[in-house]
């Protein structure tokens, strides 16, 4: 629902308003934070999200979470006694952040809606006896068989959803700058995929 992503919103900005709290080994960059206090609380799984709900659902929902994350920043900066943050919002390219969750990737539309996503281990991972157990196909990795074990994970990226091979590059263009229109106050991560003898 509407209200659990900006629940969702309000966790992922303490975690970024409060990193700007603590400091780093570099003077010139405390300086810089100190002053802006810039963050960037990101959306991913843009692509599933169209394909389920429709861009006009995408618009609200990106629009009334910029505004909680606004009053949200609001809040916190006074409570914590620090500046509002110059800017709040991006889209990340968000790879494995994303994955983790089985969503796709910042705004960016499939490879496939079906396809094998090869993760590595440690042969001595804690992780192995469950993914044995759930019928993963483990195999020895190549280049380090004696350590290193490569798990095949089956995944879906869900109905309805296209790939970027069915999308224009027009199309993913015109994304990148709906929501840096709607949502990003900080840019946009986008990389355009398409076929230079088509497009």
């Amino acid at each position: 629902t509407l209200e659990d992503f900006k629940k969702t919103l309000k966790y992922a900005y303490l975690y970024a308003k409060t990193v700007t709290l603590g400091r780093t080994h570099w003077p010139e960059t405390n300086r810089v934070m100190l002053r802006n206090r810039r963050i960037g609380c990101s959306v991913s799984g843009v692509a599933q999200f169209i394909a389920l709900h429709g861009v006009e659902v995408l618009r609200e929902w990106l629009e009334e979470g910029y505004k909680a994350i606004q009053e949200y920043d609001r809040q916190y900066s006074d409570w914590f006694c620090v500046p509002r943050s110059v800017k709040t919002t991006s889209v990340k390219p968000s790879g494995t952040v994303s994955l983790l969750a089985g969503a796709t990737p910042g705004m960016h539309w499939p490879e496939s809606r079906f396809y094998i996503r090869r993760v590595r281990l440690a042969k001595t991972s804690d992780l192995l006896p469950s993914l044995r157990d759930a019928g993963y196909e483990i195999e020895p990795a190549v280049d380090g068989p004696d350590t290193t074990v490569v798990v095949s994970i089956p995944v879906d990226a869900g109905q309805g959803i296209r790939t970027n091979k069915e999308v224009s590059m027009w199309e993913q263009l015109s994304l990148a700058a709906f929501l840096q229109r709607h949502w990003a106050d900080n840019q946009v991560s986008c990389t355009v995929t398409f076929d230079p003898k088509v497009e």
